[in-house]
């Protein structure tokens, strides 16, 4: 059985998007300031750089949220190995992979060949044309989020070695997989952040290097203490502070609900992207739910979004503006507020596509059931 959702007036599974195609989106935006990663990447960019030349599998692993795909796309567009690899390719595998459009999406990165030929391809001509983008040519392939080697087990075998250094990066939430893998992996494990690297965190998302209040100091740092480690915890908390008034009552409110929530589990860290979801405008609430209608890791186009948003009437009618212009504003809105991301730009630095996180995409299934906006349906 087949498990979708289904929001009551358009099937939305029935919209196709992409797998998102991490070569297309650019360098590194502000979203992804990072703390307390350097050592750490700077330890792997050697393991990528400076290893063995046989084919080596160098994985990431670490709890959900602790910032894997944020250190691996540190590394993927490092000018030092851009230039290092003949070739680079990124593509999403998750818990659920379709084998054919990770080749699709790794031979789109590859070879210089348009999408639609691309696509036109039997399986064995795409197995046959990645081979021979690859061999003889050094290359970086990252599979971001692999949950375990069976995907590795079933495409591992296209990937030539020809002694040349080439490297295959893992993100994964699991040890084992690195552990198992061949091709003598190199297993490293991306800890949580210390109290003083969240608050550093926090300073950057809120104050972007401004001046930061001294009677918001002592407030911030339990604020930050309350993230637990998580940067993504952090980033959607800052955004919820940056929206706010910076008057100490108001933080010491959002202080004592994240304390609350996390004394009743401490494991709980979905207590904190929650508080997200409480603090958003009544307007913003149902179009930012409606992004777990779509499928988790895909990459959404701004255009259809819209068009969804405008026929579901989530939109509140605002003089002399169309009601897509409106749209686009509650898109930009989510994407200041750290909960949306974009994917990809237009030429004139417009949003394009965008994507959700996994744990908020996570986030928004569970609030849109609890509050009958999404029904699952099984097919």
């Amino acid at each position: 059985m087949e498990n979708n959702i289904d929001t009551g007036i358009i099937q939305v599974e029935n919209y196709p998007t992409e797998q998102v195609l991490l070569q297309d989106k650019g360098p590194l935006n502000l979203e992804d300031i990072v703390v307390g990663f350097d050592n750490k990447a700077t330890e792997i960019a050697e393991q990528l750089v400076r290893g063995p030349e046989h084919l080596q599998i160098i994985s990431i692993f670490g709890m959900p949220g602790v910032g894997k795909t944020t250190l691996a796309k540190k590394l993927y567009y490092d000018p030092s190995l851009v230039h290092h690899f003949d070739k680079r390719a990124w593509c999403i595998v998750s818990e659920t992979y379709n084998k054919r459009n990770m080749f699709i999406d790794i031979l789109r990165s590859v070879k210089d060949q348009d999408k639609e030929t691309i696509l036109q391809m039997d399986d064995e001509s795409l197995v046959e044309a990645l081979h021979k983008s690859l061999i003889k040519r050094k290359y970086l392939v990252v599979f971001d989020d692999i949950w375990d080697l069976d995907a590795w087990n079933d495409y591992g075998r296209y990937f030539p070695d020809d002694k040349n250094g080439s490297r295959i990066l893992f993100t994964t939430r699991h040890k084992e997989v690195g552990l198992e893998a061949l091709h003598h992996s190199v297993v490293n494990e991306l800890p949580i952040l210390s109290e003083v690297e969240c608050w550093e965190l926090l300073q950057q998302k809120v104050f972007h290097g401004e001046h930061w209040p001294q009677e918001l100091i002592n407030i911030g740092k339990q604020i930050a203490k309350c993230c637990h480690g998580l940067p993504l915890a952090v980033v959607v908390i800052a955004a919820v502070l940056e929206k706010m008034d910076m008057k100490e009552h108001l933080w010491h409110k959002v202080a004592r609900s994240l304390s609350s929530g996390i004394s009743e589990d401490p494991n709980n860290f979905m207590n904190i992207l929650e508080h997200s979801y409480k603090h958003l405008p009544m307007h913003l609430k149902p179009c930012f739910l409606y992004f777990g209608a779509f499928k988790e890791y895909k990459e959404i186009s701004v255009k259809r979004l819209i068009s969804l948003w405008v026929s579901e009437g989530f939109l509140k009618k605002e003089e002399r503006k169309s009601s897509e212009d409106v749209a686009y504003e509650y898109l930009m809105d989510l994407i200041n507020r750290s909960l949306i991301q974009v994917a990809k730009r237009t030429s004139l630095d417009g949003v394009k596509s965008c994507k959700i996180h996994d744990l908020l995409h996570d986030m928004c299934l569970r609030i849109g059931k609890q509050q009958n906006f999404l029904k699952e349906v099984q097919k």
